[in-house]
């Protein structure tokens, strides 16, 4: 019985890696599954200073894998600004992301938010540096300042007459609500 059950499994994983590698041979895409894994394979096997005999398992090879993928999205030039201003200016990576890992928001609320993180909205600054288009980057409502996410948010000094003031009110009227 165990015997049949290994053919049974070895002709399925086998006729699984058939398709794929049939799929692939007819795509001109460089998104190739098989690169990919081969390709994460050789960085988990390569060795590592830290690496030691307690941390072998799965615990050690997420943590590889998750180092791996935040340096890649560090080193992107858009969307790697969010990271390396965590790293510049010392705040606490766990602290910033715990809101991800409670799941309390919808998916579209939450790509909203990690786009908006990564300067990735689309703004005038972002269709002239990011989109490449022959647009002025400068703010619709002060023409002073290109218009980023961070200036939106915190810079603009239009908004900063009312919204800026308005919106701090809401939060303060919402944190007093919630402690009283």
């Amino acid at each position: 019985m165990q015997n049949t059950l290994t053919q049974i499994t070895n002709y399925k994983k086998d006729q699984f890696e058939n398709i794929v590698k049939s799929h692939e041979s007819t795509q001109s895409n460089t998104n190739s599954v098989i690169k990919t894994a081969t390709k994460i394979t050789e960085e988990l096997s390569q060795p590592n200073e830290k690496s030691d005999a307690k941390q072998d398992g799965i615990q050690h090879t997420k943590g590889r894998l998750g180092g791996s993928l935040k340096e890649k999205w560090k080193n992107k030039v858009m969307h790697g600004q969010n990271i390396r201003n965590i790293d510049r200016q010392f705040v606490s990576e766990e602290d910033t992301f715990l809101w991800l890992s409670k799941g309390d928001l919808k998916a579209e609320n939450e790509s909203e938010i990690v786009a908006a993180q990564d300067q990735a909205l689309q703004t005038k600054y972002y269709a002239t540096k990011i989109l490449n288009t022959e647009t002025d980057s400068k703010c619709r409502l002060c023409q002073q300042f290109d218009e980023t996410i961070d200036h939106i948010i915190s810079a603009c000094p239009i908004l900063a007459k009312e919204q800026y003031i308005q919106r701090h009110d809401r939060v303060c009227a919402q944190l007093h609500f919630n402690i009283c």
